[in-house]
């Protein structure tokens, strides 16, 4: 056992070598609780949870002397059973997708393995630390991890009923923005909608490769419309992917987001940071990936009423072009008449 102690507050921070001494550790933190204890465990601890002897006794324990217990670990298909046996021993359970490592906090003391170890088994070694900062900072992580995972009950119907998980991502690194649009885009099945920000915006996609993507899902029989505000460059662009069956019509430049919406299933907003750049990842800000049915619905509709409103807009321009060319054809034939006229009326005279 390896120790760390301040021998002026009393707290120490140790390491203990034993699978039996973490379980009955565990335990006697469920013991030592006055008020709360929280915990993040992986997908294998609700096993051990349900079944370690005296851990179940210690749930109803703690929830009989009005101990608050919040849980958060991964509910996967081979856990389930587990997890919902453990929503009735607890206040809180919650899912986040991928959850490594295992710790649990109490008002004054910390626990957790040190080591990776095998499925239903006690870890062989862990930490164990009252410090408080050490303490107070463990339940900035949990609650960091509690803000971002969802309720039990809602993961474990997605499972039992089959349904596709939604979630809502947020993006930092523009790099990662560029893959998860590619990724998207070579994802499409049926349809592609995109509405640009800016020209510049389209003729950054362009130069990384989006726009060649976009021909191939074309070519692979994906409907593909495309919103952006013009200028000489994008005539060309919108000539070149109207001869490959791809729709593009004009808007005006009103907003500073440009987003994809691929089959009405996944949608990905990117806020414009700086369109004077020529490079994507310098002009590129925060981004939002979802998956979330209302929020991609929301703004599927969005882009078909600006797909619509640039359509009646193109046909009035085109309607006032045809106008203005009849118009150009009914002065010529005037100014022809009244040539005629001053002539006849010259000779008259």
């Amino acid at each position: 056992m390896a120790e760390i102690e301040n021998n002026t507050t009393h707290e120490k921070t140790k390491v203990f070598y034993s699978g039996e001494n973490v379980v009955r550790k565990v335990l006697r933190l469920f013991s030592n609780t006055k008020s709360r204890i929280v915990a993040c465990v992986d997908h294998t601890r609700p096993l051990l949870a349900i079944e370690t002897e005296g851990a179940r006794d210690s749930f109803l324990n703690a929830r009989n002397r009005g101990i608050k217990t919040k849980f958060i670990t991964e509910i996967t298909n081979d856990n389930i059973s587990y997890c919902k046996e453990l929503v009735k021993l607890v206040d809180e359970l919650r899912h986040l997708d991928g959850i490594k490592g295992n710790f649990y906090v109490n008002e004054t003391e910390y626990l957790a393995p040190t080591t990776y170890h095998d499925k239903g088994k006690p870890a062989s070694e862990f930490i164990y630390s009252n410090q408080k900062e050490f303490v107070e900072h463990q339940h900035y992580v949990f609650y960091t991890l509690w803000n971002k995972s969802i309720p039990a009950e809602e993961k474990i119907r997605e499972i039992e009923d089959g349904i596709t998980p939604e979630f809502v991502g947020m993006i930092l690194d523009p790099f990662e923005v560029q893959r998860v649009t590619f990724k998207l885009l070579e994802s499409a099945k049926e349809e592609i909608l995109i509405a640009f920000s800016t020209a510049n915006a389209l003729r950054r996609q362009e130069r990384v490769g989006s726009i060649g993507l976009l021909k191939e899902a074309a070519r692979h029989g994906v409907k593909v419309r495309i919103l952006t505000p013009e200028d000489d460059r994008i005539v060309e662009i919108k000539l070149e992917l109207e001869s490959q069956k791809i729709d593009i019509r004009f808007i005006e430049e009103s907003s500073q987001i440009s987003y994809l919406i691929v089959d009405r299933k996944s949608l990905l907003v990117v806020e414009l940071k700086d369109d004077s750049k020529e490079i994507t990842f310098e002009a590129m800000g925060f981004s939002t990936h979802s998956t979330r049915r209302p929020t991609v619905i929301s703004y599927a509709s969005i882009f078909d009423s600006l797909w619509t409103q640039a359509g009646l807009y193109q046909q009035s321009k085109d309607k006032l072009h045809v106008a203005e060319d009849e118009l150009a054809v009914m002065k010529q034939y005037l100014n022809e008449v009244l040539k005629e006229v001053s002539s006849v009326r010259s000779k008259t005279l």
